[in-house]
């Protein structure tokens, strides 16, 4: 817990959080200013995120055959022994679970499955999940728990943010409980017992502080990256 402790200190996390509370996406939809098109590559961009982070988390928690072409219907591999509750093995349940309420939200915006996976992705909105697969290639656990401690929340804060701007003053919804904002919803929920999941992982990994950190900035940077790619759409 004390490496998470002093990850949160670093100057870079409190620079990632002063770009994402004055972000132009957020403060877009507070005024009820989002584009279409701006929601729409919310969604794309979300859809090719899920897949990828998903397979991800799959190799992260030893299931390296998990290759899905779509989260669709896709079955959780079962948790190896021992390892039921891992952290990556519950994202990877997550993402599979929260696949189908992006969908819902989508098909809000008059997306289908067939226009969310053929549309072209933005490759800055993409070099978020592309770095977790490095992380994934390269088995680089400890580093993703410590990333997860770190970035989840403010990813879950922006969530919540864009949930009740969207429920207040989108007039598609009809609320922050309306079943299209499910996908926002649910990752606007904080992740019981996250911080206890991820220092499992570190201590367990046995990896300097210095091997960790750089890793955590990088996916801090492209998580503001993924904000401005939909807001530039």
């Amino acid at each position: 817990m004390e490496v998470i402790k002093r990850l949160r200190e670093e100057a870079f996390v409190k620079s990632t959080e002063d770009k994402l509370l004055s972000h132009a996406y957020i403060q877009a939809a507070e005024k009820g200013e989002l584009s279409l098109t701006q929601k729409q590559s919310f969604a794309q961009e979300q859809y090719h995120i899920q897949l990828s982070d998903a397979i991800s988390f799959a190799t992260l928690s030893g299931h390296g055959d998990f290759a899905p072409d779509t989260l669709t219907n896709a079955a959780i591999p079962e948790a190896e022994p021992g390892k039921q509750d891992d952290l990556f093995q519950f994202l990877l349940g997550g993402e599979v679970y929260a696949s189908s309420l992006l969908l819902k939200y989508a098909q809000s915006l008059g997306l289908d499955e067939d226009r969310l996976k053929s549309s072209r992705p933005s490759a800055r909105a993409q070099a978020y999940p592309s770095y977790w697969a490095r992380l994934a290639l390269s088995k680089k656990r400890a580093a993703g728990a410590a990333a997860c401690a770190i970035n989840f929340p403010a990813w879950g804060r922006m969530c919540g943010r864009l949930l009740q701007a969207l429920g207040e003053k989108d007039q598609m919804y009809s609320g922050i409980d309306d079943e299209s904002l499910a996908f926002i919803k649910f990752f606007a929920v904080p992740i019981d017992g996250l911080d206890e999941m991820a220092a499992k992982i570190i201590d367990e990994e046995r990896v300097s502080y210095d091997e960790l950190v750089e890793h955590v900035r990088l996916l801090n940077e492209y998580e503001v990256m993924f904000w401005d790619a939909v807001f530039e759409t």
